[in-house]
């Protein structure tokens, strides 16, 4: 009979220690996520905070933190699943101050920010083909980084064309891009946009028309001369096929009758292009064909080449 008290005893003593324990964390988690949960600063500034289109939550939370929103990414990320609204954060820019609290920003995150529209820039494209309430000059052509970009209601077009100047220039330091040899490298990396599909193949064909340069060649890229032909007739659908009579026309973008690069960019290179530009292979080839088979063929003498185009091409 003593034994078994003492035993009910000991087992209501771990019982005890086991529910203090647990209490203990209980409390220490619900002030954890109270005190994390104020407001970061008595600051109602507002600033602007923009969710890009297809953002995940972890990065969203990761950003407010960072740009101090928040306290803590732990507890926004708790908060929109208490609100069940994990899924409903909504692209857009929104006006938060650092006064909010977490339970208030993850609200107005999931009502939808206030923007005019986002505009996509498309690797590729030429001025003219950017959808756009606003209108670029062609002294822009190249220097417009594709990229989507959520343009607020109240931008002008020199906020716009900044926006996107900034984003450029931060993809060129990145890159390491001496300022000099800027407008070569843009140009380039233009013919390469249109030319080849993936980094390894733009960069191949970057190292063929830097051979072909070396050596006096005529680049005989139909790109340029689409650019040439389109910027004449502004058409309703650019880049279509070249006839025979496309190719003697007399312009500075004619790479048939003309060696060296154009003048210019023919169209807004992306990343993968401009770095190609940058790092060009290194090879023997002077020429190049994308191939029905959707893989570019390279040859060193115009007696291969043409027989690429045989086995390739017809």
């Amino acid at each position: 009979m003593y034994l078994s008290s003492r035993f009910i005893f000991r087992s209501l003593m771990k019982y005890f220690v086991s529910l203090l324990v647990l209490t203990l964390i209980l409390s220490l988690g619900f002030i954890f996520i109270y005190q994390n949960s104020f407001p970061v600063s008595a600051d109602d500034t507002l600033r602007n905070f923009v969710i890009n289109q297809g953002e995940g939550l972890n990065a969203i939370s990761t950003r407010l933190q960072n740009n101090g929103f928040i306290r803590n990414k732990y507890i926004f990320l708790l908060k929109t699943y208490q609100l069940k609204v994990n899924n409903n954060l909504q692209a857009g820019l929104f006006r938060l101050s650092s006064s909010m609290s977490t339970e208030d920003i993850v609200k107005k995150l999931s009502t939808g920010g206030s923007y005019d529209f986002w505009l996509k820039i498309i690797p590729g494209q030429r001025v003219e083909e950017i959808t756009s309430k606003f209108t670029f000059g062609s002294e822009l052509e190249g220097y417009l980084f594709p990229d989507s970009y959520l343009i607020p209601d109240y931008y002008t077009q020199e906020d716009v064309t900044s926006l996107i100047k900034q984003n450029f220039d931060e993809k060129i330091i990145n890159l390491n891009i001496n300022q000099t040899n800027l407008s070569h490298i843009i140009t380039l990396a233009s013919l390469l946009e249109r030319e080849a599909k993936t980094k390894t193949d733009k960069q191949m064909v970057a190292g063929i028309i830097n051979n072909r340069l070396k050596i006096g060649m005529a680049l005989q890229i139909d790109a340029a001369v689409q650019y040439a032909r389109d910027s004449k007739n502004h058409p309703a659908k650019y880049w279509l096929q070249l006839t025979k009579t496309d190719l003697k026309l007399v312009s500075p973008f004619n790479t048939y009758i003309n060696t060296g690069l154009p003048p210019s960019p023919i169209c807004n290179p992306g990343l993968d292009s401009i770095y190609a530009a940058q790092n060009p292979a290194l090879s023997d080839y002077l020429y190049y064909i994308s191939g029905k088979d959707g893989k570019m063929h390279y040859a060193k003498t115009l007696t291969d080449h043409n027989s690429n185009i045989a086995k390739y091409l017809k």
